[in-house]
């Protein structure tokens, strides 16, 4: 074989594997870190525990109408009204080979992510170059923002960027190809996507909004692409459908019911959230407790997206040159399709948190990637200036990565994401007790305790729609206390009065009762109180 080819594979290779083992590296150090298995992650994987080691019916809070019977046994379509069970199944064979643990969990969503960084590359890597591609990918793979919110993914980050690869796969291949199966593929993959995430229409319609925008009719298809594109859409969402149809459109009636009114202060919110996300976000900082964003670095990000903008404004004239004329028009297509999803992240109705405005960090990436590197063979002049930008944004982010993983080591995670969520049910795996007599008081500790006890441990959760007077079953809290049990609660107030009065109900009818009790303290790493295990005997 002659060495050019070689050459070109290796490099090839190098686009995709080097990014993809810096993110690897850096995902590892967070894994390893400790931090305790949140509520809203277990979310994604405890039916993947089920599947591996329940029976019956799931112990969980669950909609019958999102699991379906097969072989004798449900399985999960959905998790919660627009997030399908995607995650769960990448979770599953994980589960089976590794064993159920937290770092486990986390490594499906580990897996997602490096799919996204994957399939975005080669993607960029085929169609505008191996150069822009390899520093997509070194700045995503480096990007504290793709790093924490995909590794603690607890939004669903990962399911998102793992569509997205898969769809910038099947794109790529289509791209080439050209024929009804390739066209089947990447409906099949849009489909897919839509059932992970219902929010990735959002993606899906600013993708081939920018495309219709940039080419117009060119980015038509012909008619028969466009049936197999529908048939293999309708069969990727088909368990979404199917959901839809059995359960009256739960996914319409949820986002009616959590839509919001548009203000100026919303907006002026989610686009310094988007302005954030561009250098490290701040939500999952939460975790360890971490400072704010310094205005600076809010400023960069806005500067950032400011550049995309440019990078679609920018236009040369046609030089014959059919790979430069490429790269703009993949260049223009990344930064339009950013700028469109941030469009429709900004202004939706629904509740808009930086764990969806994440979701144009690598169209944004793509888009400066490739304008850097149209700039650098345009003008030689600039590259000193350009690598100097380059590597001062590295060392930026790179900082991050290393002041979160301090405080994630040196705290274990804090409140919600303490570690000593694995205390808690070590204890209680130890005491065996029947899921009756196990009352959770707060919502927060219950569907993480059953993924990390790997499906042993899960209680009754009494707090849904509980007062500070009655349970969830309409008992008086005096009446509850009196008959016993185990009640496990959070040491700190968890959310709204409709999920945290019953908490507090509790508190105060235990302050009034005079019987025997046995309080068990859980503790942070830092000696903070996380949760109470309060013992008491029933009363004869």
């Amino acid at each position: 074989m002659p060495a050019s080819p070689v050459r070109a594979r290796v490099l090839f290779a190098l686009t995709l594997v080097v990014p993809l083992a810096v993110y690897a590296a850096g995902a590892a150090r967070f894994l390893r870190a400790g931090v305790g298995y949140e509520m809203d992650e277990a979310i994604y994987t405890e039916s993947a525990v089920f599947m591996l080691r329940g029976d019956g019916e799931p112990p969980f809070v669950h909609e019958p109408a999102a699991w379906i019977p097969v072989g004798g046994r449900p399985w999960p379509l959905m998790i919660i009204p627009y997030v399908g069970a995607t995650k769960a199944y990448a979770t599953l064979p994980l589960f089976a080979v590794f064993g159920i643990s937290t770092q486990t969990a986390r490594l499906a969503g580990v897996a997602l992510a490096g799919l996204g960084l994957v399939g975005l590359s080669t993607l960029i890597a085929v169609h505008a170059g191996l150069l822009p591609a390899f520093w997509t990918g070194l700045f995503l793979a480096i990007h504290p923002s793709y790093l924490d919110l995909t590794v603690f993914d607890n939004g669903g980050t990962a399911v998102w960027m793992g569509a997205m690869g898969l769809l910038a796969l099947a794109l790529g291949h289509h791209l080439r190809h050209a024929t009804r199966a390739s066209a089947f593929g990447l409906g099949l993959a849009a489909g897919l996507a839509v059932w992970a995430r219902a929010n990735l229409a959002w993606l899906l319609a600013a993708a081939i909004a920018a495309a219709l925008i940039l080419l117009r009719r060119r980015a038509v298809p012909p008619r028969r692409i466009l049936t197999s594109m529908g048939v293999g859409g309708l069969l990727g969402a088909s368990p979404l459908v199917w959901y839809e149809l059995v359960s009256w459109f739960a996914t319409l009636r949820y986002m009616h019911g959590a839509s919001q009114p548009l203000t100026a202060p919303l907006l002026a919110s989610r686009l310094h959230g988007a302005a954030e996300v561009m250098v490290a976000d701040r939500e999952q900082r939460v975790i360890w407790g971490g400072p704010p964003n310094p205005a600076w670095q809010v400023g960069l990000g806005a500067a950032l997206l400011v550049l995309v903008a440019v990078a679609v404004l920018v236009k040369r004239p046609p030089d014959g040159d059919r790979r430069t004329a490429a790269r703009q028009a993949w260049r223009r297509w990344f930064a339009l399709t950013a700028l469109l999803l941030l469009l429709i992240l900004a202004t939706s109705g629904l509740n808009v948190s930086q764990h969806h405005i994440a979701a144009i960090l690598p169209l944004a990436a793509a888009a400066l990637a490739i304008l850097a590197v149209e700039l650098a063979a345009r003008a030689r002049t600039l590259v000193p200036m350009l690598a100097a930008v380059a590597a001062a944004l590295a060392v930026l982010l790179v900082g991050w990565d290393l002041r979160i993983d301090r405080g994630l080591r040196a705290t274990g995670g804090i409140r919600a994401f303490s570690s000593a969520i694995d205390d808690v049910s070590r204890e209680l795996l130890a005491r065996r007790l029947p899921s009756d007599r196990l009352k959770v008081l707060n919502w927060g500790i219950h569907n993480n305790l059953y993924v990390v006890s790997g499906g042993a441990v899960h209680g009754t959760e009494l707090f849904w729609g509980a007062t500070k007077r009655r349970t969830q079953q309409g008992r008086l809290w005096d009446d509850e206390i009196r008959d016993g049990g185990a009640f496990l609660l959070f040491a700190f107030p968890m959310g709204p009065p409709s999920i945290g009065d019953g908490a507090v109900g509790f508190e105060e009818a235990l302050a009034r009762y005079p019987g025997p009790r046995t309080v068990t303290v859980f503790r942070e790493r830092s000696g903070t109180p996380y949760a109470r295990l309060v013992e008491i005997p029933a009363a004869h």
